[in-house]
């Protein structure tokens, strides 16, 4: 019993030093979206769409952390389809909330290098066709995995600037009939709260 007491005791201190060091901050900033795989019929283009949420930076050690977050990012694409009498434009959004883990390296005291994974969960999805537009999420996959990697440029101790990619592992298509996934390039700005 006593030995049980003393392993909780560690753990529960572990754990308190570990929350009182993880910084805190809101996140927003600006996806430049777009598809990509073999079996796109139409060059598409990108997509601009926001990124706001919450993000959480864990020291593992003085040259490492692991950033987290809850983030709403929308992504999606643009084409333009020419159909001889005309063209016809359709653009369509993908609304994630997305939680990256992505681990950080420092090269100096203002830059880091992020490598790492993101897990998107698809909450709403609009298709417009020339102003029209259809809101629904049928066919399409639920879940977005990929790889990102990036940097960040620490301004101040409390507002920092990222830039990064993001590419999709997952299809688009609800069954991975087609190969088409997200692709993304990211830019944004994250304002710490205190550590």
């Amino acid at each position: 019993m006593k030995k049980l007491f003393t392993f909780l005791c560690v753990v529960a201190l572990t754990t308190t030093v570990s929350f009182a060091q993880t910084q805190f901050g809101a996140i927003a900033g600006l996806n430049m979206a777009n598809i990509s795989g073999d079996d796109m019929g139409s060059d598409t283009e990108m997509r601009l769409g926001i990124r706001l949420g919450v993000s959480g930076v864990i020291p593992l050690s003085d040259a490492m952390t692991l950033n987290t977050g809850v983030i709403y990012s929308v992504k999606g694409y643009s084409i333009e389809i020419d159909l001889g009498l005309g063209k016809l434009k359709m653009d369509q959004s993908l609304n994630y909330i997305e939680i990256p883990a992505m681990f950080g390296f420092s090269v100096s005291d203002q830059i880091s290098l992020m490598a790492g994974t993101y897990t998107g969960f698809l909450v709403g999805s609009t298709v417009t066709v020339d102003g029209e537009s259809e809101s629904g999420t049928d066919g399409l996959s639920t879940i977005d995995f990929g790889i990102g990697l990036g940097a960040k440029f620490s301004i101040s101790d409390a507002i920092a600037i990222d830039a990064g990619y993001q590419m999709g592992l997952i299809s688009l298509d609800e069954d991975g009939d087609t190969d088409l996934k997200n692709s993304n390039i990211l830019i944004g700005m994250t304002y710490s709260f205190g550590g």
